[in-house]
């Protein structure tokens, strides 16, 4: 799933294999396999990153993110042997 952002501003989250075609804008227009046509803020470009990213398996919308009780537990790391 790809998180975009549809003209008001809500965030929604896509699922990548719902996507049909994609159709350049101003608005961008994401159109689904069941019809359904969503206008979107991002750009082509974001939104084929996204894509792309999805598919190789890699989350690369927000690489410092950190869930809180990860960050408060450390990053799992072992300390360096002396």
């Amino acid at each position: 799933m790809i998180r975009l952002f549809r003209l008001d501003g809500l965030e929604m989250m896509l699922n990548v294999d719902m996507i049909e075609e994609i159709k350049p804008g101003p608005p961008l227009v994401v159109c689904l396999r069941n019809g359904e046509a969503i206008q979107v803020k991002n750009s082509m470009t974001d939104v084929l990153t996204k894509i792309k990213a999805y598919r190789k398996g890699i989350d690369d919308e927000d690489p410092d993110f950190e869930p809180e009780e990860r960050k408060k537990r450390g990053r799992g790391r072992k300390p360096a042997a002396p």
